[in-house]
């Protein structure tokens, strides 16, 4: 595969990417380490790509065992890959969350679903970037239906997702039975409007949402010096505020 590029998630840890496609983004960092630990629990990643978020998560000792769910064969081989990097505690399945249903719950889910809907926004030539980008067969209340039928009673769904689209998101959670419980919006810099929203909801819990302070990415400017908030969540895979 001449397309595959390597990324470090950790000292003498590299995961396997392709280079055409999407690669470890802000996104991804946040939501690993939006999710609390509990080196007990077993986790699926719903629209789980080549894994990256499985990895970070296996990797910092986060969970236990992850399995890893995308209806994308390609990326599905990629996340097999790097799967054998981590001792069996990472299984990849190739499905669609429409349709993936297993005897098995999970004490949480994670999942950084397609933030547009089909024909919205600038469309990707690329097949792979497409489908990773906008809706096509399932949409966000997909995602938040089968997260629902694959987590225990009490089981927690985190997501990350667009702010424009957040409202659909707090009430395709709802609909599912997954209570949203904690919201932290993402800012580029203080100065921009928020970029990203990272959502966590119980199954089967009774209404009631925390809303964290704001978490700046940059300093001064996006691309350049990170925040001293941002570098502490990229070295310790955990978010403090």
């Amino acid at each position: 595969m001449n397309n595959i590029i390597y990324e470090d998630i950790a000292d003498n840890v590299s995961i396997a990417q392709d280079r055409r496609g999407l690669l470890l983004t802000t996104d991804a960092c946040l939501l690993s380490a939006f999710v609390s630990r509990n080196s007990k629990q077993d986790i699926c990643e719903l629209g789980a790509g080549s894994g990256i978020i499985s990895a970070m998560l296996l990797q910092s000792g986060k969970i236990r065992s992850s399995v890893c769910v995308d209806f994308q064969p390609d990326l599905c081989v990629i996340a097999l890959n790097n799967a054998k990097l981590l001792n069996g505690k990472m299984t990849v399945v190739c499905a669609d969350v429409l349709e993936y249903k297993t005897n098995v719950k999970f004490d949480a889910v994670v999942s950084n679903p397609p933030y547009f809907r089909s024909g919205d926004g600038r469309i990707n030539e690329r097949e792979q970037d497409r489908l990773s980008r906008h809706e096509s067969t399932a949409t966000i209340a997909d995602f938040a239906s089968c997260a629902s039928r694959i987590l225990k009673d009490g089981g927690i769904a985190y997501f990350c997702y667009t702010p424009q689209r957040l409202s659909e998101l707090l009430c395709a959670l709802s609909a599912a039975g997954l209570e949203p419980k904690k919201l932290i919006t993402v800012y580029p810099t203080k100065d921009h409007k928020p970029s990203l929203v990272l959502v966590s909801a119980k199954k089967g819990a009774l209404p009631g949402m925390e809303t964290a302070k704001p978490l700046i990415v940059y300093k001064n400017r996006p691309g350049g010096e990170y925040s001293d908030d941002f570098i502490k969540i990229k070295t310790e895979n955990r978010i403090i505020l």
